[in-house]
């Protein structure tokens, strides 16, 4: 029997099988032999397991960029409030030097 399955297909199949789906299950679906599914874990197992390792590592990263996002979020709105109270603070220095006419620290 001479399957007529994907790359992608073949790929998906051999992950599925690393997720824990049953063998006969996806025999089933694909109309293949277990002599067929062997050949293609050796021929695309590693292929399957370096996608599968690429995108775990893809959804850590993207969730280290939202949490460090959220951290830049929150400096950025911490120092713009410094700022504004800077901002008082030095302009009531400014005048306390006018009214006293002591030199500025």
């Amino acid at each position: 029997m001479k399957p007529n399955n994907s790359p992608a297909q073949i790929i998906g199949s051999i992950q599925e099988f690393y997720n824990g789906r049953e063998p006969e299950e996806i025999f089933a679906e694909l109309a293949i032999d277990k002599h067929c599914f062997d050949t293609w874990i050796r021929e695309f197992g590693s292929i399957a397991n370096e996608l599968l390792e690429l995108r775990d590592e893809n959804e850590t990263l993207r969730t280290m960029f939202v949490n460090l996002s959220l951290v830049n979020q929150s400096l950025r709105n911490s120092l713009d409030s410094l700022t504004k109270t800077d901002s008082k603070i030095f302009e009531l220095l400014l005048k306390k030097r006018g009214t006293y006419n002591q030199p500025y620290p």
